[in-house]
Formats: C-alpha cells, sequence, structure tokens
C-alpha cells in the first residue's frame, strides 16, 4: 500500500473522528470488477530535451542583457559583457608579442653567431693537431736523422783527426832523432794530439747526449704536442656542441614563449569577439541552465560572472520532458521505458503521453541542498511524445506512472474508505438504510482502492 493511500486513509479518519461528527454522504458508488492500474505520482519540472545553452567566454560584468522571456531571431543580441579588462589584456599580450619577437631576433643572430665562431675554433684546433702531428714527421724523419748524421760525422771526423795527431806525433819524434824537426815541432805536435783526443771525447759525448737525453725529450715533447692538440680539437668540438646548445635552447625559448603569447593574443581576440552574445537560432530566453537553476540570482546587469557560467539557455519545445525526484522506497519501481501520464498546472485540462528515459544511479540527499530532510531521492527524467506540445520550460507539471496493475479486482474510489481503530470500513446501502462494513483492501492508486474481501460486486457504497 502506498504513502498516497495511508496519507488519504488517515485525513479521512480523523475527519471521522471529531466530536458529533459522522459520515457525511457525497454521493455513492457500485462495487464493479475490472483492472487496477497502479500507478506512482509527483510533482516536477518541465524542461525542454534539446536546448542551446549559452556561456561567458570570461570572467566579466554584466553590462546589458535582454529581458527574460523575450522571443528572439538568430543573430539577435543577448548579452553584452563588461570587454575593459579583456581590452587591457589584449594589448598587454601584443606588446609581449612584440618584446618576444625582438628578442627571438636576436637569439637567432647569437646563435648563427655562435656557429660561425665555433667552425673558426674547430678549424683552428684541426690546424694545431696538424701542424703537432707535422712537427712530430719532420722530427723523426728529418731533424732527428740530419742531427745524428751530424753528430756521428763530427765523431768520425775527431777519430781521423786523433789518428792524423797520432801519426803526425810518431813523425815528428823519429824526425826529432835525426834532428830534422825542432823540439818545439814535437811539443806543438803533442798539443794538436791532445786537442784531437779532446774533440774527439766531446763530439762522442754530444752523440751520446743526442741518443740518451735530447733525442728521447724532444720526441716526447713532439709527442705531447700531438696530444695536446687532439685534445684541444676535442675541447674546442664540445665547446661548440655546448654553446651551440645554449644558443639554440635560447632561441627555442623565445619561440616557444612567442607562440604561446600569439595562442593567448588571438584567444583573447576571440573572447573579445564573444563579449557580445548573440542567438545562433530563434528561441525564447530563459535566465541560466535548467539543471543548475541556483545561478539564476546571479544574471543581472552589474553581476560578475564567471567563464563557462551559462548566462543564457534557449530552449527547443519541439521537444519537451518532466523531471521528477522519486523516493528511495519507490525508485526499484521504476524501470526505463515505463509509460507515464503528465499534465501541466498551464494547460490542467490537457493530459500528455510520455515515457520514462533516465533514472539516476545516484540519489541526492533530499530535495533541499541547504538542509531539509535526509530522505533520499532519485532524479527521473520522462520523455514527452509528441511535438510543437504548446508548454513552457520551467513550469510545474505532475506525472503519474504505470508501475503496475491487479486484474480482475473489485475497486472502489478512495472516499469510499475510511479508517477506524486501526480496521478499514465502508459505508453500505442496505435497502433504505445503511450499514457499516469492514473490508480488507490491497493495491491502491491516486483514485481508487482494491476490496479483497466485505463487498461484492454491484454493492453501493458511500463516498465521503
Amino acid at each position: 500500500m502506498t504513502r498516497v493511500l495511508l496519507v488519504g486513509l488517515l485525513a479521512f479518519a480523523a475527519c471521522a473522528r471529531k466530536k458529533g461528527d459522522g459520515p457525511r454522504e457525497g454521493g455513492t458508488h457500485a462495487v464493479s470488477r475490472g483492472r487496477l492500474p497502479i500507478t506512482l505520482g509527483e510533482k516536477g519540472t518541465l524542461k525542454t530535451k534539446n536546448a542551446t545553452k549559452l556561456s561567458a567566454e570570461a570572467y566579466a560584468k554584466i553590462e546589458w542583457i535582454i529581458e527574460e522571456g523575450t522571443t528572439v531571431r538568430k543573430d539577435d543580441v543577448l548579452v553584452k559583457l563588461d570587454k575593459q579588462e579583456i581590452d587591457k589584456q589584449r594589448e598587454q599580450l601584443e606588446n609581449q608579442v612584440t618584446q618576444l619577437e625582438a628578442e627571438l631576433k636576436s637569439a637567432t643572430t647569437n646563435e648563427l653567431i655562435q656557429r660561425q665562431q665555433n667552425q673558426t675554433n674547430v678549424e683552428k684546433a684541426e690546424l694545431a693537431v696538424e701542424v703537432a702531428k707535422v712537427e712530430l714527421k719532420k722530427f723523426l724523419e728529418a731533424d732527428d736523422p740530419a742531427e745524428r748524421r751530424k753528430l756521428a760525422l763530427a765523431v768520425e771526423s775527431a777519430e781521423t783527426e786523433v789518428t792524423r795527431s797520432e801519426e803526425r806525433l810518431k813523425a815528428n819524434e823519429e824526425l826529432r832523432k835525426e834532428d830534422f824537426v825542432t823540439e818545439n815541432d814535437v811539443r806543438e805536435a803533442r798539443i794538436q794530439l791532445k786537442k784531437a783526443r779532446n774533440d774527439l771525447e766531446t763530439a762522442k759525448m754530444e752523440l751520446k747526449s743526442h741518443e740518451e737525453y735530447k733525442r728521447p725529450l724532444e720526441l716526447r715533447k713532439k709527442e705531447a704536442a700531438v696530444v695536446e692538440a687532439d685534445r684541444g680539437l676535442e675541447q674546442a668540438k664540445q665547446a661548440a656542441e655546448a654553446q651551440l646548445a645554449d644558443k639554440a635552447a635560447q632561441v627555442r625559448q623565445r619561440e616557444t614563449s612567442l607562440s604561446s603569447t600569439r595562442f593567448q593574443l588571438e584567444k583573447t581576440k576571440e573572447i573579445l569577439s564573444k563579449m557580445e552574445i548573440r542567438a545562433p537560432t530563434d528561441g525564447t530566453v530563459i535566465y541560466g541552465d535548467q539543471d543548475q537553476p541556483w545561478n539564476r540570482e546571479n544574471i543581472k546587469v552589474g553581476q560578475q560572472v564567471w567563464q563557462s557560467m551559462v548566462l543564457i539557455t534557449l530552449p527547443d519545445p519541439s521537444e519537451m520532458a518532466v523531471t521528477i525526484q522519486i523516493h528511495e522506497a519507490d525508485v526499484d519501481k521504476l524501470k526505463v521505458g515505463m509509460k507515464a501520464f503528465v499534465t501541466s498546472e498551464t494547460q490542467k485540462d490537457r493530459t500528455f503521453d510520455g515515457e520514462i528515459v533516465k533514472i539516476d544511479s545516484v540519489a541526492n540527499a533530499g530535495q533541499n541542498w541547504w538542509g531539509g530532510d535526509d530522505v533520499k531521492r532519485f532524479k527521473v527524467e520522462i520523455s514527452l511524445k509528441g511535438r510543437d506540445l504548446n508548454l513552457k520550460t520551467g513550469t510545474s507539471a505532475r506525472a503519474e506512472i504505470q508501475v503496475g496493475e491487479v486484474n480482475d479486482c473489485l475497486a472502489v474510489p478512495l472516499q469510499a474508505v475510511r479508517e477506524k481503530e486501526g480496521k478499514r470500513y465502508c459505508v453500505r446501502r442496505n435497502g433504505s438504510g445503511t450499514e457499516e462494513v469492514e473490508v480488507t483492501v490491497g493495491a491502491t492508486n491516486d483514485t481508487k482502492i482494491e476490496i479483497k474481501s466485505g463487498l461484492s460486486e454491484g454493492d453501493h457504497v458511500l463516498l465521503h
């Protein structure tokens, strides 16, 4: 038994229990047998299934806004936002672009200069390597062999001179015996021999010094010069690579900054062009977003709005829907595809066919976000069938959803059943009088209730 039945019966019983009150006759109803549809009814809000939402493109104040409810044509101006701050941003970004273009040009020139300087430094280092290698080769193949031959020749010449001096001294000593030469000639020959021997010793020492000291030392110097030149070439290449990479990084940094700033400038210009919001299609103006009605109060002249905030909705009235909040105890009774009947507060004389198209899987904490009841409710969307229904978005509507039915049962109007001391009763006509009959009730909808026992088909009961 649904909450609707309990509320109705309790209210009726309360009235019936007032002192001095008895059941007041409101006509009679014949108990009949047939099909009893079981429905679940809730109030909700009409909305369009499809709507064009127009948002602010920047954080700005509303300078002017069209009156809500106005019917507009495509390209009509709907909102004008204050663009003073955005225009300042545009000017600043244009100045930044000019500065970054100059910095990029300078960085590109520096990179070119560094590339040329690197080429010069590397070529100079390569020449130093080539010179060091040639000097080493010249030493090994020319200078050192020539020096060695020179020193060896000096030793050979000195040896020859010693031999000649010895022969000369010996000849003079023989001649002196014959008194052909003087004693001075003999002494002079001895002095020449001694000098020749000293010269030989000196020549040998110079040759030995060259072989053991001068040549190895000079060879090491030449080889070290080659190694140093090779190392200098490698250092020149590494320095060139590092310096060029630094200059190239500066160019890339300027390019990235310039590209980013240009993008921001174009974006700002685009936003600036959208500070005047126009209607993309015909429609009737509704402030804010149908799904976020709490922002409507912020949509007025002088109010600060934020980027992406929906300012105006242009609904498409050709496809309508109603959203209702279903109690957590009843949500399992519903399924997508179930039929519903909708009545609008503005057109109470019409009933619109509908169908459940969406049931939220997550409940909200009651209908009041600011501290109401703690009952969980699920949002259910019902699509209305037909086009051009002439319904207004945002108005109230009531949806009756058929969740089941009881076939071949006895049923009476809700007004025929009253409660007393925890039991249910009907007042049945009996000839010219009436009698109170206890009944057992079953399923119910918003207008009728099933009678399981206590009455028979054809009985007439009073309506209260």
